[in-house]
């Protein structure tokens, strides 16, 4: 389906901008000129002068002079490394004249907390503050993407699917449920934020521990991530825009057989199970397949296109400030079949004061469409998913194929024997979108009842509208994937969170003491509804909807759910001469997501600093400007489990004949704990925290423990029991994550070129300390979870070469069905026998180091930027080399042409075989590779036009126009296509199934203001 902005909204954006372009144009600016200096008097050489809210920018020249384009009332902002910023109103026929201040770094920035703002100078705890505008250099649709790399401790992943979901954890596997952070957009608590325009962030801040994320109590075990948006400014009229289209592909091709390789291996995989050759692969057959030679990456992957562009307005007065933006993102997939994103986007923010009263408001609403690849067949099995399927696909079946319904290619099994999936066909005869809207609305006031004292109403509403449908028409491709019955199944619901938070604060300045106070109550009620109907054998196929089904091809079900949190909360900030500061953070949650009696937890946390810095008896170097040790400790909750978790289900409807009769019954649905309680994450940490030169170095460095205890787990139960699946959930299990953060950031400048360096990496060890009563491990498919270990660690088979005689074979460990050319397992543990009790650790799934480098410099009008991430210590299953090198019906790497034979025993393939009596396919280290890489993620190089051009124009204030690459360079011995891969499996997280690859990007961007 063609996603479209509706023509009424195209209407009003067209009105919005003629009569904002008018006013604009009406607006006329003058060359505005000054000088400016230090406190000596002595000229400052490139220093930045810019117009505030708009990006116009001059730089001083040897005399420290400049020019520039504004209008009466516009305010300059002049900015110099190592100095304090400076605002200045214009006025008609002024000169400037600006003495800059040395500044002591970015201390008195304001970082976004819980429920407040502090001053960076006065944290306690651990919060990551983000880069935004390098984070912004990611093209991405979604905000939690752009993160990846950006902070210590934050860990990113998502594949390359347009509109697919981005995981993100914070200081590593919280829960054996749900690791999804909280977000807060603008102080409302929200699930995810890919709904929000990245564009319209101003700030991003992580809480990263439970002094900075007590607050949040019950949903910050999983860490807390703040974003607050662009708001308005006092001041005339501002528009912006910023835009970019780029081409995105596939870098990276696997190397797979021809037809002839292919037709080779598999001949002799018949061969040697003691079959004849299929028809489609005998020269000596009618049926014999020479004229086909598919290259199914070449016709999966394409080029798509990517854009994205943000339109804002800002302007107001004192008493009353708007910023307003529209957005629009597209983003076709580099699959070839129907892939393909899009999202309108509006942000409204309101603000104001009138004497004792504050207030503001915000409307967020969001269109987004996706035209996905399939899922998943029902009943019919996909190879691997989409992406294996399309490599392995054989290279003797054609895309198309007129001879078959639906008109594409597949196997017919008395000709190839094999089954194949044609992907391409698939997707490009089924249906398969995802539709939603969502709109976040909220409302402030806050009243000013006595020196230092405030109250605050937060009011918020977020509701989602989301639809998922999925058509399926009569088709036939090959033996097994035909559908001789359509299918419609359309999937459609609401989700509504509405939210209300009374809050006082109070602050006290008595001398040298000064005290921070914040108490509230909270509740928030989360209700959804939704339906679901399916209907098989539509009447009229091509014009699909459920009245051309029959009666009994049709079902229809319902949902319903609820949910509330009732919270009390409160915190401390104290601050003794800037030099002694402690934080108390305490809150009480009741959910209903647990049993009464269970439903209340409380969470509280502790955290002190000392600025050593500011200490008259410690006699630092010169070159200290600043030095802080911190330390924390502190309890948070999780409530990320299902509603209804604790009560058990049963079925009514359960039938059985018995002699002949069809006798009602019911049975048990599920077993529960009704005992279930909230899980509870303690955090400890310390901190060093160092500025040097005038905070141009930074450093810092934390250590952190957290131990997460009662964890939800999923104990056996006896089969007898007749509960599927044949497990309780229950506070059963424990497991500690640990490790080091560093941060690095240096910036200077020489003459006119300007330069800054940040980087930053952070260790993660996790290791499970508890699994129910018995510490009975978990296993995988090539994972175990046990005590003493972290969770999925690969363990497989080892392998020790090749059998190349009977004789090898008979002096092993027993190997059922083994032959010549099979792979040799080791016997681990010395029984003599080769079966599951041999699989052996070979390494984590997690990585041990995570590293972020970002790089930036300027040098008159031009600008550039490179960015560089990755991870390592980490081990990998390649699942889609796995099954490429499985010497069975499916196309293979072209590492298989080396195969065992008689006459080729110097090699490590085994001989290809229909069946595997051996098992030679069983996960084993032939198919584990190291995780490790190092990308350049994104490199940009910008050109701004200087002022003398812009004011030609009469309508520009600034023009920048850059081009950027993402995804440029990955350094990497990962045989797959991205080590930097997608998945969701706890216990197999180290698993590469199919994750569709990142794609390489360039892209060309403008930034204007008018």
């Amino acid at each position: 389906m063609r996603l479209l902005v509706t023509r009424k909204f195209r209407c009003i954006l067209l009105c919005i901008s003629l009569t904002l372009t008018f006013l604009q144009v009406s607006a006329q600016t003058t060359p505005v000129t000054g000088r400016v200096t230090d406190i000596k008097g002595n000229p400052i050489v490139g220093a930045t002068v810019s117009l505030q809210g708009n990006s116009a920018m001059v730089m001083t020249d040897q005399d420290g002079r400049f020019s520039i384009e504004a209008k009466e009332n516009d305010i300059l902002q002049l900015t110099n490394v190592g100095f304090k910023e400076q605002r200045i109103t214009v006025r008609a026929g002024q000169a400037i004249r600006v003495s800059l201040e040395e500044a002591v770094g970015t201390l008195d920035d304001v970082v976004v907390v819980g429920y407040g703002t502090q001053k960076k100078k006065d944290l306690t705890g651990s919060v990551g503050v983000v880069k935004v505008d390098d984070a912004k250099k990611t093209a991405t649709y979604d905000v939690a993407k752009m993160l990846q790399g950006q902070v210590s401790g934050v860990t990113v992943h998502g594949s390359g699917e347009p509109g697919g979901y981005v995981r993100i954890k914070i200081r590593g596997v919280s829960s054996f449920e749900n690791n999804d952070p909280l977000f807060v957009v603008d102080g409302v608590p929200v699930t995810a934020p890919f709904d929000f325009n990245p564009g319209d962030i101003e700030s991003v801040q992580i809480l990263k521990d439970a002094s900075a994320g007590a607050i949040y109590g019950a949903r910050a075990a999983t860490g807390v991530v703040i974003i607050t948006t662009k708001k308005g400014r006092a001041g005339q009229l501002k528009v912006n825009y910023n835009g970019y289209v780029g081409a995105q592909f596939n870098p990276k091709k696997l190397s797979v057989t021809d037809r002839v390789g292919y037709q080779k291996i598999v001949t002799a995989a018949e061969l040697n199970a003691g079959l004849g050759i299929a028809p489609a692969n005998d020269p000596s057959s009618a049926s014999f397949v020479d004229d086909v030679n598919t290259d199914w990456q070449e016709e999966g992957f394409q080029t798509g296109l990517i854009q994205d562009h943000n339109v804002g307005f800002s302007g107001g007065s004192e008493a009353a400030t708007y910023s307003v933006s529209l957005g629009y993102f597209d983003q076709q997939g580099t699959y070839t079949g129907p892939q393909k994103y899009n999202r309108y986007t509006l942000n409204a923010n309101l603000g104001g004061k009138k004497g004792i009263f504050s207030y503001g408001a915000k409307i967020a609403y969001s269109q987004s469409g996706k035209v996905a690849p399939f899922n998943d067949m029902g009943s019919r099995a996909v190879f691997g998913g989409m992406v294996t399927s399309l490599v392995t696909a054989f290279p003797t079946i054609p895309v198309k194929d007129p001879n078959h319904i639906g008109g594409y290619g597949g196997p017919a099994e008395t000709i190839y024997r094999g089954i194949m999936l044609n992907v391409i066909g698939m997707n490009a005869l089924l249906d398969n979108e995802n539709n939603r809207s969502r709109m976040l609305g909220s409302f402030w006031g806050e009243l000013a009842l006595a020196k230092g004292l405030k109250y605050r109403l937060n009011l918020s509403y977020d509701r989602t509208d989301w639809k998922d449908s999925w058509f399926e028409p009569e088709f036939e491709m090959g033996t097994y994937y035909t559908n001789t019955l359509s299918l419609l199944r359309d999937n459609r619901g609401i989700n509504n969170t509405s939210l209300i938070e009374n809050l006082l604060t109070y602050k006290l300045e008595l001398n040298k003491h000064s005290f921070d106070l914040l108490g509230g109550i909270t509740y928030q009620y989360d209700r959804g509804e939704g339906i679901y109907a399916s209907a098989r054998g539509l009447t009229m196929p091509y014009y699909p909807n459920f009245e051309q089904a029959p009666a009994e091809g049709k079902t229809v079900s319902s949902g319903y759910q609820e949910s509330n949190i009732f919270s009390y909360l409160g915190r401390l900030n104290y601050n003794f001469d800037d030099r002694y500061l402690l934080t108390l953070n305490f809150r009480r949650d009741g959910s209903s997501r647990f049993a009464p009696g269970n439903n209340f937890g409380n969470f509280a946390s502790a955290a002190s600093a000392w600025n050593l810095h500011n200490e008259q008896w410690l006699s630092l170097p010169d070159a200290i400007s600043s030095l802080k040790i911190r330390g924390g400790y502190g309890e948070l909750g999780n409530q990320n489990i299902p509603n209804y978790a604790y009560q058990a289900f049963v079925n009514t409807n359960a039938s059985y004949v018995f002699n002949g009769v069809l006798a009602p019954g019911t049975t048990t649905v599920n077993v529960v704990d009704p005992s279930l309680k909230w899980e509870t994450k303690v955090t400890s940490y310390v901190g060093l925290d160092a500025g040097l030169m005038n905070e141009k170095l930074t450093f810092s460095a934390e250590y952190y423990r957290n131990t997460n205890k009662d964890l939800l787990f999923p104990l056996p139960i006896p089969l007898t029991v007749g509960s599927f699946p044949s497990n309780v959930i229950s506070n059963a299990a424990t497991m500690r994550n640990s490790g080091l953060e560093f941060n690095l950031g240096y910036r200077s400048q020489v003459g006119k070129f300007k330069y800054n360096l940040n980087a930053n990496m952070h260790t993660v060890k996790n290791e499970v300390l508890k699994l129910g009563d018995n510490d009975d491990p978990i296993y995988g498919a090539g994972s175990k979870t046990e005590v003493g270990r972290s969770v999925g660690d690969i363990f497989v088979y080892r392998t020790a070469g090749l059998f190349n005689s009977q004789e090898d074979i008979a002096k092993h460990a027993q190997q059922v069905n083994a032959a010549p050319g099979d792979v040799r397992f080791v016997d681990t543990n010395g029984d003599n026998v080769i079966n599951d009790l041999d699989r052996v650790y070979q390494g984590s799934a997690i990585p041990k180091y995570y590293f972020g480098f970002n790089a930036g410099a300027g040098y008159g009008n031009f600008d550039f930027s490179m960015f560089w991430q990755g991870h390592g210590g980490n081990k990998v299953v390649n699942g889609i080399y796995h099954d490429l090198m499985l010497g069975l019906y499916a196309n293979y790497h072209t590492d298989y042409l080396n195969y065992w034979t008689p006459q080729n025993t110097n090699t490590n393939v085994p001989r290809p075989v229909i069946g595997d009596p051996n098992g030679n396919n069983r996960l084993s280290d032939r198919h584990v590779e190291s995780g490790n890489y190092v990308r350049l993620q994104n490199f940009q190089v910008g050109y701004s036009l200087p002022a003398g051009m812009l004011g030609k124009t009469k309508i520009l204030n600034s023009l920048r126009i850059y081009v950027s690459g993402q995804n440029v360079l990955t350094i990497s011995d990962y045989k797959g296509y991205d080590p930097d891969f997608m998945s969701d499996g706890l216990y197999s997280r180290g698993f590469d199934i199919g994750s569709w690859p990142n794609p390489r990007t360039y892209m060309f961007g403008v930034q204007a203001g008018f």
